[in-house]
C-alpha cells in the first residue's frame, strides 16, 4: 500500500474514542475534526489525560475511532483491514514513542535497523540509511553502543533515528524532546 500524493495528509471528521474501564466509559476523544496538509509541522498540546496520545495512536493507525473517520491520504484507517494498517505503519509512518522501546541487547545501529526490517531493503541501502540517521541525530560515533551505555537523551535520539531511517511520509512523535540532553 502506497499513499497517493494529496495536498491533505490527514483528515479527521467527527472522531470519537471511548474505552470501557470496569463499570465506566471513558471518552478519550469527542468529535475531533482536524485537517493536516502535507508538509505541515503540527504540535498537539493539552493537559494530562486530554487525549493527546490517543489522537497520536489514531493518526498512527495503531487504534481505530469509535465513530468518525480518520483519513491518511486516501486510506480510511477506520475501514482498512489489519493487514493494510500493518503495511501502512511499516511503509508510511515513523514513530517516536514516549518510551524509547529500544532492545537492550542490540546496539544503536541494530536498533535503528529493526525499524527497517519491514521494508525489505538490500543490505547496502539499510547500512546507508542507518549511518545517515545516526549522523543526523549526532550519534554516528555511538553506533556500536547498547542502550545501557547511552544516556537517556542519547537513547531518545536512537529512537528518533529509527523513525527517520525508514524515510516515512509521516513522522509522529509523542513527547520526543522529553529526555533529550
Amino acid at each position: 500500500m502506497t499513499l497517493t500524493a494529496t495536498a491533505t495528509a490527514y483528515r479527521l471528521q467527527g472522531v470519537t474514542r471511548t474505552y470501557r474501564q470496569r463499570e465506566r466509559t471513558v471518552q478519550a476523544l469527542a468529535g475531533v475534526d482536524l485537517e493536516i496538509d502535507a508538509g505541515d509541522f503540527v504540535t498537539i498540546q493539552g493537559p494530562t489525560g486530554g487525549g493527546k496520545s490517543t489522537l497520536l495512536q489514531m493518526l498512527g493507525a495503531l487504534d481505530r475511532p469509535s465513530t468518525g473517520s480518520v483519513m491518511l491520504g486516501d486510506v480510511d484507517i477506520a475501514q482498512a483491514s489489519n493487514a493494510q494498517l500493518s503495511r501502512l505503519r511499516a511503509e508510511e509512518i515513523g514513530f517516536v514513542f514516549q518510551g524509547f522501546n529500544l532492545i537492550p541487547t542490540l546496539t544503536a545501529a541494530e536498533n535503528v535497523d529493526m525499524g527497517l526490517e519491514p521494508l525489505k531493503l538490500d543490505r547496502p541501502e539499510r547500512l546507508r540509511r542507518i549511518a545517515d540517521a545516526l549522523t543526523r541525530v549526532g550519534l554516528a560515533d555511538r553506533h556500536d553502543h547498547r542502550p545501557g551505555e547511552l544516556s537517556g537523551g542519547q537513547q531518545q535520539r536512537v529512537a528518533i533515528a529509527r523513525a527517520i531511517a525508514k524515510q516515512p511520509r509521516v513522522l509522529l512523535a509523542d513527547e520526543p524532546t522529553g529526555n533529550l540532553d
